[in-house]
């Protein structure tokens, strides 16, 4: 079978000092793209004016115009694609040399291939940002690739088969990845999931942001009304540490069930991070974070809940 020709599209917004990196790690690949579409939702910095200078040197470059969220900006640059084959990444990540060979091979490989699930790595500089990484991002050995949802940092697909699942939800500005995700599942894409194709993330760098990126993402999962089930699991947790800790006052081993818990917690975050970052960083940074970090996520889908559901259906294609 030759080899199908595709398109990359990105959405950009004020990334004057990541997007040339971006599209030279692009172009250098072992695969280099036959199309690159990047959209650009309202850049206020020189972002336009880099991508333009670029694109007047690379015919293969084309940019956009797209005010407005990224689902917007992705759906503008998939109808613009020359191509049906569409892989997907965005600004700000370090795209690996293989990145886009081996995120294709599976179209090449079986041609009922409709999704591509890639993978994520965090690039981290501090112990928080390691400690971060592993909250943030699965380990390869720790995902089951039928449940996995891929992000939009790492992920091909059919034009079919956005075409299908109704594009990217511009109702959504936060987290809207998990719903179209979804949508592909639930309209009966065949998924592959890709572990090595893969591309560098950098984590938060703080608690304040580290706090609010999560708290958005659970903002956008409340909006779109959809895994219901992930955060009932984490108020069942939390709620039952609390039973516990009142419990306490009156029956005092409720406390020592409590204990007993919360030790059974720190192991198993801890045990997420061996082999990513230091012991110490794993039996301390990893479980405060990922308290955190589950506190984040319920705020902003109790948010996201409690206000009006997004249109299912306003910015679709």
């Amino acid at each position: 079978m030759g080899r199908e020709p595709a398109t990359v599209i990105v959405t950009v917004r004020n990334e004057s000092g990541s997007v040339e990196p971006l599209l030279d790690s692009l172009f250098q690949g072992s695969r280099s793209p036959d199309e690159v579409v990047i959209a650009d939702g309202g850049s206020t910095d020189d972002t336009v004016a880099r991508l333009r200078a670029r694109a007047a040197a690379e015919p293969r470059l084309r940019v956009l115009l797209t005010p407005g969220n990224r689902s917007v900006g992705r759906n503008a640059a998939i109808r613009a694609a020359r191509h049906e084959l569409i892989a997907c990444t965005d600004a700000g990540v370090q795209v690996e040399a293989t990145w886009l060979e081996r995120i294709l091979r599976p179209f090449q490989e079986e041609a009922a291939t409709d999704v591509v699930a890639g993978f994520y790595r965090p690039i981290a500089r501090t112990a928080f940002e390691r400690a971060a990484g592993v909250v943030s991002a699965p380990a390869p050995r720790d995902v089951d690739p039928n449940r996995f949802l891929p992000s939009t940092r790492s992920i091909a697909f059919r034009r079919a088969a956005w075409e299908r699942a109704g594009g990217f939800d511009e109702a959504l500005a936060h987290n809207e990845d998990t719903p179209f995700a979804l949508a592909l599942k639930a309209v009966g894409c065949r998924f592959v999931f890709a572990a090595d194709a893969v591309v560098g993330w950098s984590p938060r760098g703080d608690l304040g942001t580290f706090y609010r990126q999560h708290r958005r993402f659970g903002l956008g999962d409340g909006e779109s009304r959809v895994q219901a089930w992930f955060y009932g699991t984490i108020a069942v947790k939390y709620g039952a540490a609390l039973v516990l800790l009142l419990a306490g006052v009156v029956f005092r081993p409720a406390w020592w069930a409590l204990a007993l818990g919360a030790a059974l917690f720190v192991v198993q975050q801890g045990r997420r991070g061996i082999g990513r970052v230091r012991p110490v960083e794993a039996l301390l940074l990893v479980p405060f974070l990922k308290v955190v970090y589950d506190a984040a996520y319920l705020r902003g889908y109790l948010g996201g809940r409690l206000g009006p559901p997004a249109s299912a259906s306003r910015g679709r294609t």
